[in-house]
């Protein structure tokens, strides 16, 4: 089989020749700037300027010859972020992104340290600064380099995540703490917020398959909703407010496209996984394996004919630093034993590979797996 016969398979629960391989398909599973210079630099490869992912998570998009090193599966299609363009990481300690938030170099990541809807009303939603969505300048181009991908490769391609979700985005602009408590105090507001911002999700998801529908096998969307013991807010409320507006955004997709859909969401999601279900979520990502009610085993028994899993092969939080090269090894192997069982399962690190693993480890990962990923 080839990448792309070997990921339409076991995304069709059946299994392929090969566990499929997932490394910088998308923006939750890719590599940060310093661990990208040192894996780099361990094996032997041109130091390079790679080209900005995310820049609050100082996220690079892994260079095609890591790729073809490590038999990567997929390949991404992806709007570039048009604030990533011009930035530079070593000069740049404060920026302001296109809704307004301010950010603040913090280690190696930005944090916000300025949230533009402080007040919470209609009105300062109305006039708050919003990203143009309408501008079909972004997507110029991913037709070409998409049919170019399709005709010419063999990979699976993946329409990368192009615009943040209603429940993170209305974090991320109104700040946790207020947007929280607005569920509960300020309903109405919330859920204009939320409105607006699915409204601008559903734009830009029409724009971009529009131009490469018919070419993609996945459609990557994110929206964290899960803390390591639960979710952020109960499963109730996920829905009344956010999984009417996640059926949107899906609809849309699946309307438009053959392509399976992915969404990412941190933490322990356990409870409203069926709610993804039922709206018709096809993959889960990260499967973040130590956080509550998300042991593998379980999940595969109780969701994996409805659901194909993305992620989990091995823990970036407890696993990737501490353990050693047998421990990484004999944890690849349960792994792929538990949950690549009769396919749907797709293997990729938990979430993006963080400055501080060394590269050996790193290696010794895509290595070992490449190693174990037949299907006996």
């Amino acid at each position: 089989m080839n990448s792309r016969e070997r990921m339409i398979t076991a995304l069709n629960h059946k299994e392929p020749d090969k566990v499929p391989l997932d490394f910088g398909g998308t923006l939750a599973t890719i590599i940060t700037r310093d661990a990208n210079d040192t894996l780099r630099n361990y094996l032997g490869l041109p130091a390079e300027d790679p080209e900005v992912a995310e820049i609050m998570c100082n996220t690079v998009r892994v260079s095609e010859d890591i790729l073809q090193l490590y038999k990567v599966d997929t390949r991404p299609v992806y709007i570039s972020d048009p604030t990533a363009g011009s930035f530079e990481f070593k000069s740049t300690d404060t920026f302001e992104d296109g809704y307004g938030v301010t950010w603040k170099k913090a280690g190696p990541y930005y944090d916000a340290i300025n949230r533009p809807l402080k007040a919470g009303t209609p009105d300062e939603l109305k006039n708050a600064k919003w990203e143009d969505v309408s501008d079909k300048t972004t997507v110029k181009g991913l037709k070409e380099k998409a049919k170019l991908l399709y005709e010419n490769t063999e990979y699976c391609i993946i329409a990368d995540i192009p615009c943040i979700g209603p429940f993170e985005g209305g974090c991320t602009l109104r700040g946790y703490d207020n947007f929280l408590i607005d569920f509960y105090y300020n309903q109405k507001f919330a859920q204009a917020l939320l409105d607006k911002i699915t409204e601008t999700a559903l734009i830009k998801w029409d724009m971009l398959l529009d131009e490469i529908g018919e070419f993609i096998q996945v459609a990557a969307q994110g929206d964290d909703i899960g803390m390591q013991q639960s979710t952020y807010i109960s499963p109730e409320m996920y829905r009344k407010f956010i999984k009417p507006l996640h059926a949107k955004i899906f609809n849309l997709i699946h309307s438009k496209t053959k392509a399976k859909i992915f969404l990412h969401t941190c933490g322990s999601v356990y409870d409203i996984i069926p709610d993804f279900i039922e709206i018709g979520l096809d993959i889960l990502n990260p499967i973040q394996r130590f956080a509550a009610k998300m042991d593998i085993k379980n999940l595969k028994k109780e969701f994996g004919k409805d659901l194909c899993f993305w992620g989990g092969g091995i823990d970036i939080q407890k696993q990737l630093p501490f353990l050693n090269k047998e421990e990484i090894r004999k944890e690849i192997e349960n792994t792929l034993n538990i949950i690549a069982t009769d396919g749907g399962y797709i293997f990729a690190f938990t979430h993006n590979i963080q400055p501080d693993v060394s590269p050996e480890k790193i290696d010794h990962v895509f290595k070992t797996f490449l190693e174990l990923r037949s299907y006996k």
